[in-house]
């Protein structure tokens, strides 16, 4: 059975040596989890869960349906210095076997499932259901009341490469380029800082994501100004000295030179 590391210390060293053994064919490729566990006083696989002692307020039927959505992932540098390929997620097996798990905790019963899952720019997310007993609902109960936000993913990496600094060569941690998802955890501090519950609020991460795209767009969209513009003055030139009633093209003509600035300027 694979190895299971947590990336600290020691297990860190086990699991860039059960890498180097995988490259070159002498071993399974380890199973990786990105979470941030304390080396003595994390959750024991033997032991009583530390929430047994919680008494949380019972959801109700409609809340208890509800699912929550997390970013799972994104291709951010993580707390371990490592980086995840977002366009490298192979997910054929986990869409079969959707599993949540507390704390990468294979010994007992998932707490939940993955509902749906899609991909954004530089991210990956799904919408969790938590399953209906008892414990899975406290934990739902911790997500949907603030007191915990982070996710952790539990993968094989199939393909890899080091990271490494350009000019001192320095070892900076690992680029994952290619991983098959096996399960995603509730965890309280994950490696990842943004493989968090989804906000009610404005999404920040995913409008910066989009800005490229809208940027690369700009040129586009002052050629189309120009279009417009041309057009709207050959209309002029049949018109034969007709009475234009407004200057709503011209106006229309001005707002959308206005909006190329404010990309450009990158106020938008």
């Amino acid at each position: 059975m694979p190895t299971s590391t947590q990336e600290s210390g020691r297990e860190r060293r086990l699991l860039l040596e059960s890498l180097q053994a995988f490259s070159r064919g002498d071993g399974d490729a380890p199973l990786v989890t990105k979470w941030t566990a304390a080396s003595k006083s994390g959750v024991s696989l033997d032991s009583e869960c530390p929430l047994n002692d919680l008494h949380i307020k019972a959801p109700s039927d409609e809340t208890q349906d509800q699912a929550i959505t997390f970013v799972l992932s994104t291709d951010d540098v993580d707390r371990h210095g490592d980086v995840i390929s977002a366009d490298g997620w192979v997910l054929d097996a986990y869409e079969e076997n959707p599993v949540l798990l507390w704390a990468h905790d294979y010994r007992h019963p998932a707490i939940g499932r993955a509902a749906k899952m899609w991909t954004e720019p530089h991210r990956l997310l799904a919408n969790m259901e938590f399953a209906p007993t008892e414990f899975a609902q406290e934990i739902a109960s911790l997500y949907r009341s603030g007191f915990q936000w982070g996710v952790s993913v539990g993968f094989k990496p199939l393909r890899y490469e080091e990271r490494r600094d350009e000019k001192t060569g320095a070892f900076l941690g690992l680029r994952f380029l290619e991983q098959e998802l096996l399960e995603v955890s509730a965890v309280p501090v994950p490696a990842n800082r943004s493989a968090l519950r989804r906000s009610d609020g404005p999404d920040l991460h995913s409008l910066s994501a989009l800005w490229p795209v809208l940027e690369s767009q700009v040129d586009d969209l002052a050629r189309l100004a120009g279009d417009i513009s041309e057009t709207v003055a050959e209309l002029e030139n049949n018109a034969k000295g007709m009475k234009i009633p407004d200057r709503s093209a011209d106006l229309a003509a001005d707002h959308v030179s206005e909006i190329i600035s404010a990309l450009r300027s990158g106020r938008v």
